[in-house]
């Protein structure tokens, strides 16, 4: 049962309805496909398809990627970043990704001293303050050797730290 109203004209079209075999499509007749193009010939038993060959990853983005997370989470991004590049063997990348985990390792033994000494009475206020203002100083340097680390690697030069204590070697 059709939900359309009756046809005007007693065909049994409605307007705008095509009727079968009027320039609307229509299935081939069976067979009318082969299984494969003529010429063409199923691969031997065995082969593999060519592997798509993608180009090599460009290690500034990783060492840019690295310095920026390690600026505001210190030592976890530093840390699986190097162990990652030590694995490919990149000398240059490898030595970008030692000096910034040494450097946050730097900045994370600041902050764990300050959590230490600020508690003591006077001294430890005095040793607070001081090392609160060695921690922003230090901060800013990381951001500052984030920013100019693209550069630096691509220009072929070493990572440039101020106050880098080597931890790793």
């Amino acid at each position: 049962m059709s939900t359309l109203p009756p046809d005007a004209n007693g065909d049994g079209q409605h307007p705008g309805q095509v009727p079968p075999g009027a320039g609307g499509y229509e299935a081939p007749p069976a067979g009318a496909y082969q299984q494969s193009a003529p010429g063409y010939q199923q691969p031997a038993p065995g082969y593999q398809a060519p592997q798509p060959q993608y180009p090599a990853a460009d290690p500034v983005s990783n060492i840019t990627l690295n310095y920026w997370l390690s600026v505001f989470f210190t030592w976890i991004p530093a840390l699986i970043f190097f162990l990652i590049e030590k694995e490919k063997g990149n000398g240059l990348a490898t030595a970008f990704h030692r000096e910034n985990l040494n450097f946050s390792l730097v900045r994370t033994g600041l902050y764990i001293v300050l959590l230490i000494l600020t508690p003591i009475p006077v001294l430890g206020w005095i040793l607070g303050l001081l090392g609160g203002i060695a921690a922003i100083v230090l901060f800013v340097f990381h951001i500052i050797a984030a920013a100019k680390a693209p550069a630096a690697y691509r220009a072929g030069r070493g990572p440039e730290f101020i106050l880098n204590i080597p931890f790793i070697k």
